[in-house]
């Protein structure tokens, strides 16, 4: 059930992610680093980052500390490695940090393909 919701979680990120330039290319007709858009897109992904979190320490049986809980949601490409270190080891973190810079690097895929694919519809339209 767990590992169900993580998946949803992770969907729901790569959602946002992928839409939320393609809403900004159709709005504005082109996508900046620093927009309001992309400030809302990158806050409303820091939801699913946080629940799958969660759900994840639930699952491996970890209780973090406000620190850690804080840092997952101000700075999570610190705080994520830690986490993935202590709450698995040395070893099984360091497979679930290069499980996660492969993600990260989907995503960044899937960002670019949302910039293009929005830009390119917007100057369809006009």
């Amino acid at each position: 059930m767990i590992a169900r919701q993580k998946l949803i979680a992770l969907g729901l990120l790569a959602a946002i992610i992928f839409t939320a330039p393609i809403v900004e290319g159709l709005v504005t007709g082109k996508v900046e680093s620093m927009s309001p858009y992309d400030v809302a897109g990158t806050l409303l992904s820091l939801v699913p980052l946080y629940w799958w979190y969660h759900l994840d320490k639930a699952e491996h049986g970890y209780r973090a500390g406000p620190l850690m809980n804080v840092g997952i949601g101000l700075v999570a490409v610190l705080a994520l490695p830690v986490y993935l270190v202590r709450s698995r080891g040395w070893k099984r973190g360091r497979v679930a940090i290069v499980v996660g810079v492969a993600y990260t690097a989907f995503l960044y895929a899937l960002e670019w393909l949302g910039e293009w694919l929005g830009e390119t519809i917007a100057g369809w339209s006009r």
